[in-house]
Formats: C-alpha cells, structure tokens, sequence
C-alpha cells in the first residue's frame, strides 16, 4: 500500500517552527507560535459576553479583518485609516487596553479589494525586538516595540480583486511573505534586521504551475504572462505558510494555486511539489500525523502529503485527494489523527486527517464564518462567527462537544487569540480582552 510504503521509507521527524525565544503564551503571530493555532495555555476562559468577564474594550477606528499578536505585554494590530490613506499598524498595553502608539505608512494610489476584505488584512510577526507587518501594495514594514521604523521594503503593486489577506512569518533571522494573489505572485524571504532581499521565489513562474494548470492554460507561455488573464483568473493564494522540519532540515511549506509545494528556507530552492490541489488557496497548511493537509477553496480539490520528498511527489506521497470537496476559507486545527475546521456557511466538520473521511458536522454560531479555529494545552478550541459569535467545543472523534456560545453582536472575521491570561478577540468596532476575575477583584 502507498500509506505504508511512504511511513516505512521515510523517517520524517515533523515539527513546526516558532518565530524564535518566544514563550507559549506569546502570540507572536498569525495562528499562534507555531503556526497551528494552537497554544500551552491552560484553563482559558470560556464564557464571555458584552458584560461577562469583560478585562477591557478598546474601539477601533474602522472595520479590519486582521487577528492580533501578543509580546509580553503589548498587543499589535493592524489597521487601515481611510480617511489619512494609511496602512498602520496599532499598538496597545495588555493589560488596560490603552493604546500606547499607532504608525502607519501613506498609499494614495487605489488598490482593488473585496467590500468584505478591507486594507491591512494581514497579521503582524513579532520576535520581541521588531514587529513587521504586510501592506500590501504599500509594502513591507519593519518597527521596533517602541514604534520606531527600522525599515520599509516597497515590494511592487499587488493587484487582485479580492485584496489579499497572507501574513509574514518569521524564521531564525528571515521574515517570509507569501507576496499575492494577483499579477505578481512570489515567495520573498528578506533579512529581518536589514529588510533586503535574501532570496525570490516566483510562484506563477514554476514549471510546475505551467504542468499543472489545467485547462485555463494551453502551455503558451506568453499567454501564462498574460496580467490580464492572470487577474480574472479565479486562482490565487491567500494563506500562510508554515515551517516544518523534516528528516533533519527545515521545509517551508505553502498552499499555492493547484499545488502544495515544499521549499528550502535558506535558499527558495523549490524541493517538491504535489499537484491538483485547488485553484483557490484559502486555508493555511495543517500539520497531522507526520502529513500536511489542504484544503481547498469553493468546491475545489483538497489533499494530504507527506514532506520530506523531491521533485513532483503526488505518485508517491500523496495521501488521499478529493477532486471536489466543500469550500474552506478558515484553517482547521489537527488533535489526534483529526481536523477541525469550519466552512463558511458555518458547518463544522471533524475530518480524518489520514483518510479525509468527513467524521460529523455540526452548524455553530450564526451568519458563517472566516475565522480560523484557536486551541488551547486543555484541549478546548475556539471558533469566532462572522457575527462575532465564538463557539467553544472540546475535540470528539463522534459529535460536536459544545461547552459554550459566546455572543457579542459585532461582526468580526478575526480569529481568536488565547494567551496564559486573557482571550483576545478584534471585531469590525472594537478590541476585546475576556478573563475571568481573581480573587482580588
């Protein structure tokens, strides 16, 4: 059998990078220290509302999709300002929610979006020295804790009709963005220090985009330039990729149109690819039993792979693959051989993570959702509606184990962020910080 001639062949000793000396119960960036969403916290609060265990409220000047990051105790998002033509970035004080400073870079030339996808829809990394954040056309911008520019990066126009929504991530000392969808498409590691360039990585450009492309693409390579054909197209990559190491060395892992593909961190070096996966990448990678799951977007192909392999891997590596699946947008969180991840019509699915057999599914919340699911070392995971309803479930490979619906009748399409003390949640008005009380209050 393929499975058991993959798993006996290859010694693959997976991990997911952090973003470097963060602790657990940092959120240093997008899906938590690892990129998984997960974190070390423990005992978490569980139940919330407008006036249950609220620490402390913050308005925000206008709606964003962004998820905040956590250092110690500053909390960053990012933020887009209309009115001054903006793209900033805000940071605030964890334990009052005052806002301690705001910096921002001006665009004034348009950049098409989605009404729903707004500017500065890409979380920030931190490694506790520097936050970074993503702009955009507006580029690639660099501060330190205190808000001082270390240095700003002009990385080209990024043009696509829905926006973008990629976060960068960091690795030793390389910040990596996963730069489109659009008319350019590439992978960038620049140095975190400095902002130059280490190494590019055009994505629309590999051969095997060209092979795998299908139908939309007759092999001209002059139509394949087209900018045209490109930005109608209904592909692209919105996600993030992740870090995982295997047999011994780092790969970074990334969800593009039509592919799953693995690279060398150091180098961009392309190491292996395994095809016919969705036109449409929404979902980040998840990391599970030792195999990285994709799922696609609006009825388009998902799959498993294992890592560690070279050249085009989908005979030898590829775990299992539907042609059509249901749509995903947010990513899904891994918990003993399983997948829990929500489409956007609000249906939570548990998945197989070795077969992608569909376990159970349950509607939760209201109004759908965009959100990624957020666990804790307790074992309870979290889940934040498009209404600003969070469901909070406990993994079970039979049902839906609901422990609590959290309203709060704000839209949001952010993701729950779950320190050692305090849940984090950033709606379409405000930033909000739940815990419960101590004894001394």
């Amino acid at each position: 059998m393929k499975i058991l001639r993959i798993f006996t062949t290859i010694t693959i000793g997976l991990a997911i990078a952090s973003t470097g000396n963060s602790g657990d119960l940092n959120w240093p960036q997008w899906r938590g220290p690892d990129g998984s969403g997960k974190t070390s916290a423990t005992q978490s609060v569980a139940q919330w509302g407008p006036d249950t265990n609220v620490k402390w409220r913050t308005e925000l000047p206008e709606p964003g999709n962004s998820t905040p990051i956590l250092w110690e105790d500053l909390v960053f998002v990012t933020q887009p300002l209309t009115e001054s033509n903006q793209r900033a970035i805000l940071c605030f004080d964890r334990e009052t929610g005052k806002e301690k400073w705001r910096r921002g870079v001006t665009y004034t030339e348009s950049e098409a979006s989605h009404q729903t996808n707004p500017y500065c829809s890409a979380s920030p990394v931190t490694d506790g020295e520097r936050v970074i954040a993503w702009f955009g056309s507006a580029g690639l911008v660099c501060w330190d804790l205190d808000g001082n520019q270390l240095w700003h990066r002009d990385l080209g126009r990024q043009e696509h009709m829905w926006g973008y929504g990629s976060s960068p991530i960091l690795h030793e000392d390389l910040c990596i963005l996963n730069f489109g969808p659009g008319n350019r498409e590439f992978l960038v590691a620049v140095d975190k220090r400095t902002g130059e360039t280490r190494w590019q990585r055009d994505s629309l450009d590999d051969e095997s985009e060209r092979q795998l492309s299908g139908p939309e693409n007759d092999g001209n390579a002059n139509d394949f330039q087209s900018d045209k054909a490109r930005s109608e197209r209904l592909r692209g990559s919105w996600n993030t990729p992740i870090m995982v190491q295997a047999n011994g060395h780092w790969e970074l892992v990334a969800v593009l149109p039509r592919r799953v593909s693995g690279y060398d961190p150091e180098t961009g070096q392309l190491l292996w690819t395994c095809g016919d996966a969705a036109p449409l990448a929404y979902a980040s990678p998840v990391l599970s039993e030792g195999a990285i799951v994709a799922l696609g977007g609006y009825g388009g192909a998902s799959l498993a792979v294992t890592t560690g392999g070279r050249g085009d891997v989908t005979p030898t590596h590829r775990l299992w693959h539907k042609p059509k699946d249901s749509g995903w947008l947010g990513t899904g969180v891994a918990h003993d051989g399983l997948i829990y991840v929500c489409g956007l019509g609000g249906v939570l699915s548990c998945l197989d993570s070795a077969t992608g057999e569909e376990l159970w599914k349950a509607r939760v919340g209201s109004g759908g959702t965009w959100s990624s699911i957020t666990q804790t070392e307790d074992g309870l995971m979290y889940l934040l509606t498009k209404s600003g309803t969070t469901t909070v479930f406990r993994p079970d490979r039979e049902r839906l184990q609901l422990v609590a619906e959290n309203e709060l009748d704000e839209p949001s399409n952010a993701s729950v962020v779950i320190t050692d003390r305090e849940v984090l949640i950033r709606t379409d008005k405000a930033l909000w910080a739940f815990a419960e009380p101590t004894a001394n209050e």
